[in-house]
């Protein structure tokens, strides 16, 4: 799988330069759960919407998908690293680390632009899947290209401080 070759690791946890805005949301109070904060699921989900505004940017299109070819989310870790209130103006920002004809691995951090600190960050493994089939096939040329395109285009110069994280007090 090309993956990007690092020269350092990143020494904060904030989108590099070349990430792409892939989502803008101000945090909705039905996001908010009992402990007053936003609630895990939405976190998920605003990482899923970037997760479609991305693959849609790299030209993941409508009729690519009626060909009968996607992509399925097939691996996903979170890190919630800060809270949001509601009304926390929230920013998300996608990185390419790694694509081969089947795979495409992505970094995420989601923002709050107002404190401009990064309060979740995202790792995803999705697979190219023949949707007739179900099954993980090769990209078509087309798509090939766009992802070596948004390799070269949004892939981190500095790995990003996340990346691969341990699950940490899980012992």
């Amino acid at each position: 799988m090309p993956s990007a070759a690092y020269a350092s690791e990143a020494l904060d946890e904030k989108p590099q330069e070349n990430a792409l805005l892939t989502l803008e949301t101000d945090v909705d109070a039905v996001w908010i759960d009992y402990n007053g904060h936003m609630t895990e699921w939405q976190y998920y989900k605003l990482l899923a919407d970037a997760g479609e505004n991305y693959l849609r940017a790299l030209g993941f299109t409508e009729e690519y998908r009626l060909q009968g070819y996607s992509f399925f989310s097939v691996h996903g870790v979170m890190r919630n690293l800060r809270e949001c209130r509601v009304g926390t103006p929230l920013q998300v920002y996608t990185e390419t680390i790694g694509y081969d004809s089947t795979r495409l691995h992505i970094y995420q951090y989601v923002v709050d632009k107002a404190r401009d600190l990064t309060v979740a960050t995202g790792e995803h493994l999705m697979l190219h899947v023949d949707t007739r089939l179900r099954k993980r096939t090769p990209a078509l040329p087309y798509m090939a290209q766009c992802l070596e395109g948004a390799f070269r285009q949004w892939r981190p110069i500095l790995r990003p401080k996340g990346l691969g994280a341990p699950l940490v007090g899980a012992s």
